[in-house]
């Protein structure tokens, strides 16, 4: 994952992880962001982590992905941050769940099967009150939250 200074097109941040990066989502209100793998895995990275004390200069770090434990059963596709609590994540995988988040603990809140069998999560969104989602068999279905 790289961070950039669009102005001087310079990447003044690189998160280096061992797994390819399927999905991305930044809180809104922190350095925290997200990321979902093919490997059924949601990963938290501080950006702040790997900047030098100047913050004038790249630099790099490998960030723990032990802090939301694997729960999905297959590909990770859709990261969201809830637009009103900045703890909540909810994300969705082929396995056709969507899972929320409080990224303080390691496990879920709540798995919704939001895809019938057999069809994948794609992808995620918040509006009020509801998350929707988006999947293979062409249907956003909304949920409350």
């Amino acid at each position: 994952v790289k961070v950039w200074d669009i102005e001087k097109s310079d990447c003044i941040l690189t998160l280096n992880g061992a797994r390819v990066v399927t999905s991305l989502g930044r809180c809104h209100n922190s350095d925290v962001v997200a990321t979902g793998h093919p490997d059924c895995t949601v990963r938290l990275w501080d950006m702040r982590t790997g900047m030098n004390a100047s913050n004038s200069k790249q630099s790099s770090t490998q960030v723990s992905d032990s802090i939301l434990k694997p729960s999905h059963k297959s590909w990770v596709s859709a990261v969201e941050w809830s637009p009103t609590d900045p703890y909540v994540l909810a994300s969705t995988s082929h396995d056709g769940t969507v899972k929320m988040w409080d990224i303080r603990s390691s496990l879920p809140l709540h798995t919704i099967r939001a895809q019938p069998k057999g069809q994948k999560g794609l992808c995620l969104a918040y509006g009020e009150g509801a998350i929707y989602s988006g999947g293979s068999d062409c249907i956003v279905r909304k949920f409350a939250c």
